[in-house]
């Protein structure tokens, strides 16, 4: 008996009609699924309107090349020298133990990171751990709605409007450790905000209140922008040891920036903290590796990376119970030797 062959149900779109109505070639559709830096931007987005018009989602296929049954997790990333990532790792490495899933880690370029986010959804991944700035990116872009595949945002610095989040109250920890330098006399504050992300908005709002209920303001200079590691903090610390005037105490966005504060104020013939107290941010490795080591607050991003992978998990496992929570994660603020009282005549 002559086997009939098997018909393609109507409802499947192929990787050639995506291709035909992006007018490119299935082999730059099979590039644009595996994220490769080779396909031109504009040939990328084409792919990608074509995929969400036809509602091209190639998961089930590409499971099938995994290990059956197997969850495949993205991560994204930008700095990798960022100590904030290896954090992060650690927690969804060990939930990935625990589960039995695959974690698949990517780096991204910020200057079309939502494309590359398009691109990495549709690649076979079931679901996405999305770190600062980019889950905020993603959330305020509305692209989420349009990507069928669950997502999570880590350590934003706001909720957000329709991405789940794991994080800390940054305000608070911000207006806490802003308290803590108050109660040491401290007037003239610095602080180091976090560029193109929520965080350094939601950190400002806490020091500016700290201060204003002591009948304090944060002058304007005393507020600078750097990304969230060591050799940004090199370039603006030197530019704040050169000033006529510094403030006391400096609240840096990251560890990393706080140490290479420390590091520059060492080699300008500055006392830390007598001079000027330094106070860093996360509690990474970097801040009791140096002298004097850092206060701090502790932001338990392993914990955070770990938690909201379960429930990226679970999202994933149970689709019918989503729901668009916020699981805030306890802070700490650990009190070092970089910071030390001032009499409050300065």
């Amino acid at each position: 008996m002559t086997k009939r062959p098997r018909r393609r149900s109507k409802n499947v779109v192929t990787m050639a009609e995506v291709a035909s109505l992006a007018g490119v070639s299935t082999m730059t559709v099979s590039n644009v699924l595996n994220n490769k830096p080779s396909v031109l931007p504009e040939r990328r987005r084409a792919v990608l309107d074509a995929m969400d018009k036809l509602n091209y989602r190639p998961n089930v296929a590409a499971r099938a090349l995994a290990s059956a049954g197997s969850i495949r997790i993205g991560l994204l990333y930008r700095d990798v020298e960022n100590a904030i990532l290896g954090a992060m790792l650690v927690g969804a490495l060990k939930a990935s133990v625990r589960f039995g899933f695959q974690l698949i880690i990517r780096s991204y370029d910020e200057t079309k990171a939502l494309d590359e986010v398009a691109a990495f959804a549709v690649s076979g991944i079931d679901g996405l751990l999305l770190p600062p700035p980019l889950c905020e990116l993603v959330s305020f872009s509305g692209i989420s709605t349009k990507l069928s595949i669950p997502m999570i945002g880590l350590a934003p610095g706001t909720n957000l409007s329709d991405i789940p989040a794991v994080r800390i109250d940054d305000e608070v920890a911000a207006y806490e450790v802003t308290r803590l330098l108050l109660e040491k006399g401290h007037r003239r504050i610095g602080f180091v905000k976090l560029p193109g992300s929520m965080v350094g908005q939601t950190r400002l709002a806490g020091v500016q209140r700290a201060l204003a209920e002591r009948g304090a303001v944060l002058e304007e200079r005393f507020v600078w922008e750097a990304r969230p590691i060591y050799e940004a903090g090199l370039a603006l610390a030197d530019m704040v040891c050169k000033m006529d005037e510094r403030p006391t105490a400096i609240l840096a966005g990251s560890d990393d920036i706080a140490a290479a504060f420390v590091n520059v104020m060492h080699r300008c013939g500055l006392d830390v903290p007598e001079d000027i107290s330094i106070v860093g941010f996360d509690d990474t490795p970097i801040a009791v590796k140096i002298w004097p080591a850092l206060t701090t607050v502790r932001q338990p991003l392993a914990c955070i990376a770990e938690q909201a992978t379960e429930r990226l998990i679970q999202m994933i496992r149970n689709p019918d119970q989503y729901t668009n929570d916020v699981i805030y994660i306890p802070h700490e603020i650990i009190q070092r030797a970089s910071v030390s009282d001032r009499p409050l005549s300065d």
